[in-house]
């Protein structure tokens, strides 16, 4: 079952808020225009899917580019150390970017990605995830599409 969410319209909506969920796979397609969250099978087992989906097995969340994906922006929090002093926000796909390659986003899941919630506003999106640290994604996007596999 599929639920497509506009981000350019007059009012925003609301979008299920899949808290505390692993993302098994990051799919880039090769148009370059969506960018897909595959989550893990058996989602329905977190309390943040168990209220509204009791019987969903997995979830698919694709975002869809008004322009192109590459104008997306990942921050990761960098704690302070003995090699690094200060410490803060650091941006991950800066020099990916300009290869065309999208590394430092797909590699992501390797570190037990969770996400944690995410900020809605008019074609954009901010969502933050949980990787050993703080993740940060941006993105400018258009229409969300939740697809709920039973």
């Amino acid at each position: 079952m599929s639920e497509l969410y506009h981000l350019d319209a007059d009012v925003l909506p609301w979008l299920p808020n899949p808290h505390d969920c692993v993302i098994k796979t990051i799919l880039v397609d090769k148009d370059n225009r969506c960018i897909s969250f595959v989550f893990e099978d058996d989602i329905s087992s977190n309390y943040s899917i168990e209220c509204t989906k009791p019987n969903v097995k997995s979830l698919v969340i694709s975002y869809h580019y008004y322009n192109d994906v590459e104008d997306y922006i990942l921050l990761k929090y960098v704690k302070p150390s003995l090699l690094n002093r200060y410490g803060g926000w650091k941006c991950l796909c800066e020099q990916y970017i300009k290869n065309g390659k999208h590394d430092a986003l797909l590699n992501l899941t390797k570190y037990h990605l969770e996400y944690k919630f995410h900020h809605v506003s008019y074609k954009s999106l901010i969502i933050e995830l949980w990787a050993k640290s703080s993740i940060v994604l941006q993105l400018d996007v258009d229409t969300v599409e939740y697809e709920w596999k039973y």
